[in-house]
Parts: C-alpha cells; structure tokens; sequence
C-alpha cells in the first residue's frame, strides 16, 4: 500500500534522527485514519530501563495519555520487526495493523546479534488477527544500520554518564 511506504519512510526518518542523537536508530509510529498521533524512538539509554524500546515507549505513553486500553483501529510503523517484547505488548494493547521496515534476519546482519523469532505468532497468539506487513522498503531501511556502531547498551550508558560528567565540570 503506498501509504504505508509513505509512513515508513518518516518513520526510517526518525530512526535517522535518534542515531543522530546518540540513541539506537529504532523508531515507532502510530498512525489512525491516516494521521499521525504519536511517534518514539529507543529511549533504553535514556530512561537507563532495557525494557524502553520505541515501539513500548510509545504504546504505553500514548495509552496512559490518552486514557485508552485499546488501540483497535490503530497502525503501528516500525523501523525494525518488533522483538518479542514488544509484539508482547502490540498484542496486549490490541493494535489493528503493523507495518516494519527490517526483519530480525536483516538486522542481525548488522547487529550481531542472536535472531530473534518471526512477530507475527508473537502478535497473534491466542487467535488475535493483527494485520502484519514487512519487512518492507528493507534497502532504505538498512542505511542506518550501514553507518551505525553497534555497542553494547552497557557501554554506551557508561559513555554518556562519563559525557554528563565532563559537561557538568564546564
């Protein structure tokens, strides 16, 4: 659907922007009846909670904002196919459609790291019947990754307390 090729671009966007920042480049996008409601980035770093991933970040803000339980109706756009977790919480907050740009097999190319499971059983567990469409426009998708380091979490924290550190002495 050209539509969501539209809002996956804005959000590999947005993944561009959190590397810029020094975050990891993962972004989430909620999109409903084709407007945008509400965007994050991986926070992990920032909120020091491993847990804090962009697509999390954003459901349970937007949802505690909002006053919503459900997100029927709702599509979510990732950059990346969502890890356990967070197709965990995509279930629980019953979120209608989700677009990804990479899958898990792209990104572990980059990363390192160990592949983790397809989403879409994850999603649909128990009979759920979430919409799930990726990896999509995954060549575009892959060039933040190209120019990312991949650190350990535990050791960027620690040089961004030791970048606190100096910036507080000035």
């Amino acid at each position: 659907m050209k539509q969501d090729l539209v809002f996956l671009k804005k959000v590999y966007q947005l993944a561009w922007r959190a590397a810029e920042l020094g975050f990891d480049p993962f972004a989430a996008m909620l999109v409903k009846d084709g407007k945008i409601l509400a965007t994050s980035i991986d926070k992990s770093i920032e909120y020091v909670d491993p847990t804090a991933h962009a697509e999390l970040v954003l459901i349970s803000e937007f949802c505690r904002q909002k006053h919503l339980i459900s997100l029927e109706g709702y599509t979510l756009y990732c950059n990346v196919e969502p890890c356990v977790m967070c197709s965990g919480a995509i279930h629980w907050a019953k979120i209608s459609r989700v677009v990804y740009g990479l899958s898990q097999r792209t990104l572990q190319q980059f990363s390192g790291g160990k592949l983790k499971p397809d989403c879409r059983p994850l999603i649909n567990v128990g009979g759920r019947k979430t919409q799930v469409l990726g990896p999509m426009a995954e060549e575009e998708g892959m060039d933040v990754f190209r120019s990312f380091p991949f650190r350990s979490k535990k050791e960027r924290l620690r040089n961004r307390k030791e970048e606190n550190n100096k910036n507080n002495k000035i």
